[in-house]
């Protein structure tokens, strides 16, 4: 059996810090290093500024599997999807640029987007 940490969360700014403390505790759990757990910060950080607070609650369901984490957001609107799927191609640090950098893999299905991290366990 595969354990899931699944959170609905209202979308304003301040109950990010939630899903920061959530992903905080699975890291020490499963003992990863100070990098991964900052990947993973900055990727679910970068989708969730960019979320509409107005649009009720947002999920974040965090599924650790081996030797990686996967992540699921959504519903995410078609403006932050677009922005997903969209390369960047005038240097500028866009949401698509900013997962490629912190994350293995991302998969857009419908409105939710899915992020694969490798991990690794400290020590």
């Amino acid at each position: 059996m595969t354990d899931e940490i699944t959170l609905k969360l209202p979308r304003e700014p301040e109950f990010h810090r939630v899903a920061h403390l959530v992903l905080g505790g699975l890291a020490v759990r499963l003992n990863l290093t100070i990098e991964n757990l900052e990947d993973l910060e900055l990727a679910l950080d970068a989708i969730l500024a960019r979320t509409d607070p107005s649009a009720g609650e947002i999920t974040v369901r965090m599924t650790p599997r081996d030797g990686e984490l996967e992540t699921v957001v959504g519903p995410l609107t078609e403006q932050v999807l677009d922005e997903i799927e969209r390369e960047g191609d005038d240097g500028a640090l866009g949401l698509r640029r900013v997962l490629e950098s912190t994350v293995d893999d991302i998969h857009v299905d419908g409105a939710w987007v899915r992020l694969t991290k490798k991990v690794t366990s400290r020590g």
